[in-house]
């Protein structure tokens, strides 16, 4: 028979005569009783815990409640045991000792649930290390949490021995003022930094473009700043602060490709299939372009002089999109010569015919008084 198969049936047979029993008790039979049962409860959920969670979820502790009981089970098992000797406190009439007893045994209570309250943070930071991401900040904040607990456990501790701590929070918080006065930017870093790695706005890797027109791949995100490498390969460091109340452009999400548009005029004249069948061809010769999504060609519009293409591919990533518009410029030109298509430039034609038959011709002139032949322009058109 296995030691939990025991436990339920010797506790129903406990539990009726509790009340009888402890009417006949004194005091100090009382104060053992109590500990005992306590004992007996931490020594039970020792036995029979372990078991369920394993049952339940896994033996490896992989899982996060599987964690949660790995850290939690032996401040509990030490829990009910003090529990116990503070109920039994309770019950004596001892207005000195009592006091001391019942610092005491609160006093381990704090200090073993502070401890596990720390080493559950740890484990959290430790599974949420995992990812890239938050790799970098974990142990920055795994020292905030511990900060943060050992303070509360701090205070928890002067108000179980009765110290008056209203002169410490008015002393802390006139010191909390002038820190936060004097380091308020490195604590809108601070923040700031926490609500990127909250929000995900991008990680390392990305090709980001900022609200001042400044564009680069993000190589290190701090708690303080994010730290950019431009296409001119220059570093530029941007405090959070900065960048989370400003305007950022992740072009490297959802996907790392980018789709860019090169403009093409072709003269009048030309056959519009046959111009996106080459611009096409040419887009599918080029390497910078990708096959997936595909790329596509529209005739947008009749010009001043030239029929206006829009040639749509997408490239691997946001940082080649200068190597991929030269690149595909100089294929679109060459195929279009290949194919015989005119590339039509900016013309103007300038007629003064007024003027010159007047030259001329002497009898053509107009009659003293009379305005002059205004100058005739033509323009041919300008082609963009």
């Amino acid at each position: 028979m296995q030691p939990t198969d025991a436990v339920a049936p010797a506790l129903a047979d406990v539990l009726p005569a509790l009340p009888g029993a402890l009417a006949e008790m004194n005091s100090l039979e009382r104060i053992l009783l109590v500990i005992a049962i306590a004992t007996a409860a931490a020594v039970a959920l020792k036995l029979v815990a372990p078991r369920l969670v394993a049952r339940r979820f896994d033996e490896g502790g992989e899982s996060l409640p599987a964690m949660l009981f790995d850290v939690l089970a032996t401040p509990i098992y030490r829990t009910l045991p003090l529990t116990g000797v503070y109920v039994a406190v309770l019950l004596t009439d001892l207005p000195t000792l009592g006091f001391y007893l019942r610092g005491a045994t609160l006093t381990l209570l704090v200090l073993i649930w502070s401890i596990a309250a720390v080493r559950l943070g740890r484990r959290t930071l430790r599974r949420m290390s995992e990812d890239a991401a938050v790799s970098d900040v974990a142990p920055v904040l795994g020292n905030v949490w511990t900060a943060v607990v050992v303070l509360a456990a701090l205070f928890s501790l002067l108000n179980v021995w009765r110290v008056d701590v209203t002169p410490l929070l008015a002393s802390a918080s006139v010191i909390g003022i002038v820190i936060g006065l004097a380091a308020q930017d490195a604590i809108a870093n601070f923040v700031g930094g926490i609500a990127l790695f909250a929000d995900d706005t991008y990680k390392p890797g990305d090709f980001v473009v900022l609200d001042s027109g400044e564009k680069g791949t993000v190589v290190d995100i701090g708690l303080r700043a994010t730290t950019i490498v431009t296409l001119d390969r220059v570093e530029v460091t941007v405090p959070n602060a900065v960048l989370n109340s400003t305007h950022v452009t992740n072009e490297s999400a959802p996907k790392r490709h980018k789709r860019i548009r090169v403009p093409v005029g072709v003269a009048y004249g030309s056959d519009p299939e046959r111009v996106e069948e080459v611009l096409l061809d040419a887009m599918h010769e080029e390497d910078e372009i990708i096959d997936h999504p595909e790329p596509r060609t529209h005739f947008r519009e009749f010009g001043d002089s030239a029929l206006l293409f829009e040639c749509r591919g997408f490239i691997h990533h946001p940082a080649r999109e200068a190597q991929a518009r030269n690149a595909l410029n100089e294929r679109l030109h060459h195929r279009l010569r290949e194919a015989d298509i005119e590339i039509p430039y900016p013309q103007r034609t300038l007629s003064f015919e007024d003027e010159t038959r007047s030259a001329l011709d002497p009898d053509l002139a107009p009659p003293d008084g009379a305005p002059a032949d205004r100058e005739n322009e033509r323009t041919a058109g300008d082609a963009e």
